[in-house]
């Protein structure tokens, strides 16, 4: 389709996503494109969306999900999302729909859009070699470009016979500490004599109040056995703080808003919520235990269906565990012990694996080249975009 064929579409680009990490992606992209490009966006999102200038017409707070069965809870404002997004799609007509993670969901607005005749690109698409591999011929049937944040899934993806461009990870460029560490320890009043402790129990309600009390528990004993340590708690900013203040109030944790870099890289060793945190930790090279837990119905449903060795990116990357994981059966008493190894032994060891898996996703402007692709995907397709 050229110049004379894009008559009836707009200069406009649907873009989905479905959390938080997919909506700092996105932001990222975003700025790319209109750094070069007058083109404006709209589809599902929130807060920094909105203030990036896209024009959010459902926000996905009130359909973010944690696990298989929590759908059933949430059905209702799935279907409303669903209905919402296709008609403003087919009232938009837009040059094309970005599609970020949220494979669920996602899929069938692709489904949809492909019906309209409107091309569909996936940027970080989703784990369907871990698990869900039926996707992928989904993907082949719905989605024209795939664009891949992580090394191995390029080769995957093209094996299906699917059009996939590696970028390399975005996180690899952005994610470094504002301040050095005298200066974070003196801002937070740490006066940096004992162990330094972040936790991260995750972006979501759910996954605070699941992980939280394991969390406690786990530092009440390592403070036992080394008899002080400094907790800092960075609090993602969709948690409110009467969540993290019902499980803080009258203990000695640092909550923070904003520093969630600098409080990893400063740290002696963090004890995370898998997630894109994960791999966060790996690129600011700190020693890190991986924990989750879901209700017990998406567990049994998961092991029924996921493929991999690991849940964490960063293990993922190297082929090997780097980063403990426990999940699901999550013991305070075994995930200090591995803690307490981090600080006393296993450190250095840990540092090299982390210098590894950083140098795997770096070299690469991540967000301009996603953008290019993206620009250049349609530019074949419609002709010059202006």
């Amino acid at each position: 389709m050229k110049d004379n064929e894009k008559k009836g579409f707009t200069n406009r680009i649907v873009l989905l996503t479905g959390e938080l990490s997919g909506e700092l992606h996105a932001t990222n992209l975003i700025k790319s494109i209109k750094s070069k490009y007058n083109i404006d966006f709209s589809g599902m999102g929130s807060r920094r969306l909105k203030e990036e200038g896209m024009n959010v017409v459902y926000d996905y707070n009130t359909i973010s999900l944690m696990g298989i069965s929590e759908i059933f809870t949430k059905i209702n404002h799935i279907f409303s999302a669903l209905n919402t997004i296709k008609r403003h799609i087919k009232d938009t007509k837009p040059l094309c729909v970005i599609l970020i993670d949220f494979p669920g969901f996602n899929l069938r607005i692709a489904s949809y859009a492909k019906g309209l005749g409107i091309p569909v690109v996936y940027f970080i698409p989703p784990q369907v070699w871990a698990w869900h591999k039926s996707r992928v011929y989904k993907i082949k049937k719905y989605v024209d470009l795939v664009i891949s944040i992580l090394p191995f899934e390029k080769e995957f993806y093209n094996g299906y016979g699917i059009d996939a461009r590696y970028i390399g990870h975005p996180f690899a460029n952005i994610i470094k500490p504002t301040m050095a560490r005298d200066e974070f320890l003196k801002t937070m009043n740490i006066d940096g004599r004992y162990p330094l402790i972040t936790i991260m129990p995750g972006s979501r309600e759910n996954e605070v109040i699941k992980h939280m009390p394991v969390l406690l528990n786990t530092l009440d004993i390592l403070k036992k056995r080394l008899g002080h340590v400094d907790i800092i708690l960075p609090v993602a900013e969709n948690i409110p703080d009467r969540l993290i203040n019902s499980f803080i109030e009258g203990r000695e944790i640092i909550a923070v808003r904003g520093n969630n870099y600098d409080a990893l890289c400063h740290s002696d060793a963090a004890i995370i919520s898998s997630g894109s945190a994960t791999l966060e930790a790996a690129i600011l090279g700190v020693p890190s235990v991986v924990i989750y837990r879901i209700s017990t119905l998406s567990y049994l449903i998961a092991k029924i269906l996921v493929d991999v060795r690991f849940i964490s990116l960063p293990n993922l990357i190297a082929g090997r565990e780097v980063f403990p994981e426990f999940i699901q059966h999550l013991d305070p008493e075994k995930i200090a012990e591995r803690v307490i190894y981090m600080l006393n032994n296993g450190r250095e060891e840990i540092k090299k694996s982390l210098d590894y898996i950083k140098a795997q996703l770096s070299g690469f402007d991540s967000y301009a080249m996603a953008g290019d692709e993206i620009i250049g995907f349609l530019e074949n397709r419609y002709g010059t975009i202006s």
